[in-house]
């Protein structure tokens, strides 16, 4: 498998913070304090050790699959694929 570019890096970290920021805004709207801050919390690990676990990785591809382009959900799909391994 060939390395994931810069750009495929670059697109995958941002739909990641997209998703998980969407998450706690709509968590916020619906008053849901405990979903808000274990969103940004996960976004903040995520800054920080650029790294999700287990079935994050889907909830980031079906936010992915809902609001961005087909060209971005392939590049999401290849940095997914060389983090998480076969």
């Amino acid at each position: 498998m060939a390395a994931v570019s810069p750009e495929d890096e670059a697109t995958a970290h941002l739909l990641v913070a997209a998703a998980f920021h969407d998450a706690a805004a709509a968590a916020d709207e619906r008053g849901d304090p405990s979903v808000g801050d274990f969103s940004r919390a996960v976004l903040r690990r995520f800054e920080e050790h650029r790294h999700l676990e287990g079935a994050l990785y889907a909830v980031v591809m079906k936010y992915a699959r809902e609001h961005a382009s087909p060209e971005d959900v392939a590049a999401l799909g290849r940095w997914m694929g060389e983090v998480t391994g076969p």
